[in-house]
């Protein structure tokens, strides 16, 4: 069963420090979560000026998804660029950049996560600090030898994955209907004189 991913949305052209990594999780199928507008806002949940989707696949994969009529969407990995068609889901990997109007965002994948919350920026101390510098780049190393052990692609030569169509999510299945009731009666039923 697929679980939101957590994942960090780098500005790379912050107007301050305090907004240059913006901590969000993608939630799992093309419900209301993680967008961004056609100005390179990042939203939460909501259907304002929508230019693209992140969300996650049924094969755990994070999405791009461009809505019908969205404004122009670009994906860059190392010498690639794709202008993302409508309607067509896109496989991000880590380090892919994302550009909507003048914004650029560098994507960074951290994991699947159990929570599902608002993007909130991360403070600049924290990753100002080396230990915590650290921390973030054996993390991330960790992380690519597990997507390069799965088969995720992020070398310079390999493709953008667009879609024709997602793997669907399997709904829930239905509970099993409730047994039927107890049958409790007044009095015992007459079971007739005993047999010799």
């Amino acid at each position: 069963m697929p679980r939101p991913l957590a994942i960090c949305l780098e500005n790379l052209s912050p107007p301050s420090p305090a907004e240059r990594y913006l901590r969000c999780v993608a939630v799992v199928g093309r419900r209301p979560g993680l967008r961004v507008d056609a100005r390179g806002e990042v939203l939460w949940r909501s259907d304002d000026a929508v230019a693209c989707e992140l969300w996650v696949s049924a094969d755990d994969r994070l999405i791009l998804f461009r809505p019908h009529g969205a404004p122009p969407v670009l994906v860059r990995r190392t010498g690639r660029t794709l202008d993302v068609p409508p309607e067509k889901p896109v496989v991000l990997v880590d380090r892919d950049q994302v550009e909507v109007a003048a914004r650029k965002m560098r994507v960074h994948v951290h994991g699947s996560t159990t929570s599902e919350h608002a993007p909130s920026w991360l403070p600049p101390q924290a990753a100002a600090r080396p230990d915590a510098l650290s921390r973030a780049a054996a993390a991330a190393f960790a992380l690519g030898a597990v997507l390069g052990a799965a088969g995720c692609p992020t070398g310079p030569n390999d493709p953008i994955d667009v879609r024709d169509q997602p793997p669907t999510i399997a709904p829930e299945p239905q509970p099993p209907p409730p047994p039927p009731p107890i049958d409790v009666r007044e009095t015992p039923p007459d079971i007739g004189p005993a047999q010799e």
